[in-house]
């Protein structure tokens, strides 16, 4: 399919609801027009198709508002995102991150070279980060020009935010030297990312919270050890932000995940996306009872560089996969939306999810197969 005979047929395609809307009824067992779906931390990935750059999307409140605006329009994005990345803690005790001007920040130096220093170090309150504190703001004047959205916050797990503040080389390492003392920053992680949650809570009222824990995956540590050193902690921050916030978070772990599957039960997990490492089947049969699960499309073999063709076949094989599993689908990518996905592609995608997903309810394949 070419870009024009695709943008011909999405003029054909007609939403009765908003993503919120879909999102709410579908959550509550009712059909809806199109299966619910999004895209994994699109941000990044949306600025260069409207002439922005990272560094302005970072220092602009102006470029925020013309993001917020675009993507409701252009895509039915919405809501005021105001998530720590997944080194913002690490930056908020003092770690150092570098900031390209077209790409995702990065570490240049963890604060903790040895545990000596975390007997001084004290959980970080927010209200004291300026960082953090010029992120409320921003929150507060985007929430006056957009007051029917809501807001959202995000953290990074614990062993993610623990290789924000320490080398990973050297976490990987306390596991066997170590072990109390990488314990005991696993639960400063916890509690530093608890401040940020319940900031945000304060200032804002009525809010959601993600978290993202990529270092937990199989792909970094074993099983037995995702059981010793990172179940426990993420189950404390899992409990501490439903407390704080009244919800469950929804969980996002990179890489592999099969094994741990059993554990996100056990955490509590309602809402899992999964990377495009994983099969949705499979994940189906494990979690589909527990748990509305999220996912896959391969945001960069397939999204990125695959062509339109490609990302409407495998939209398509996620919702055939997944669409009818008991607690609920979202078409989701796998993980993060790649820096130079083409506009093509993401009007591929919301075409697929349109298409394949028409007439979506919890528990059943989407009519839209039908097409097929």
């Amino acid at each position: 399919m070419t870009y024009e005979q695709l943008k011909q047929a999405m003029r054909s395609q007609k939403a009765e609801l908003t993503n919120s809307e879909r999102s709410k009824l579908y959550s509550a067992g009712d059909e809806v027009d199109f299966l619910p779906f999004g895209f994994n931390s699109p941000d990044s990935a949306l600025l260069p198709l409207y002439g922005f750059s990272q560094q302005q999307f970072r220092e602009s409140l102006e470029v925020k508002k013309e993001l917020i605006r675009r993507k409701k329009e252009d895509f039915d994005l919405e809501g005021i995102s105001l998530g720590m990345s997944l080194k913002g803690i690490g930056r908020a005790v003092g770690s150092k991150i570098g900031f390209p001007e077209n790409d995702i920040e990065y570490i240049e130096e963890c604060i903790l070279t040895d545990y000596d220093q975390l007997e001084r170090m004290e959980i970080i309150q927010p209200q004291n980060v300026p960082f953090m504190v010029k992120t409320i703001e921003t929150g507060h004047r985007l929430k006056e020009v957009f007051p029917e959205m809501s807001v959202r916050t995000s953290v990074a797990g614990p062993m993610t935010t623990a290789i924000s503040i320490r080398k990973v080389e050297d976490v990987l390492r306390d596991i066997i030297r170590h072990p109390q003392e990488l314990k005991r920053l696993l639960q400063f992680s916890v509690d530093c990312s608890l401040a940020w949650v319940q900031y945000v809570k304060n200032e804002f009222g009525n809010i959601s919270c993600s978290f993202a824990d990529p270092a937990a995956s199989q792909n970094l540590i074993s099983w037995k050890n995702f059981h010793i050193f990172s179940k426990p902690y993420m189950k404390r921050l899992f409990d501490g932000i439903q407390e704080i916030t009244g919800k469950k978070p929804s969980v996002h772990i990179c890489g592999k995940t099969k094994k741990l599957w059993p554990d996100l039960i056990d955490i509590g997990v309602e809402n899992f996306s999964i990377d495009d490492c994983e099969d949705l089947a499979e994940a189906k049969s494990v979690l589909g009872n527990d748990m509305l699960i999220s996912g896959n499309v391969p945001p960069t073999t397939i999204l990125r560089y695959g062509s339109i063709d490609d990302v409407i076949a495998n939209v398509r094989e996620c919702i055939e996969k997944a669409s009818d599993s008991p607690c609920g689908f979202q078409l989701n990518t796998g993980c993060q939306v790649a820096i130079g996905t083409p506009r093509e592609n993401i009007d591929a995608y919301i075409y697929a999810a349109r298409k394949y997903g028409r007439g979506a309810q919890k528990g059943h394949l989407c009519k839209g197969l039908e097409d097929i």
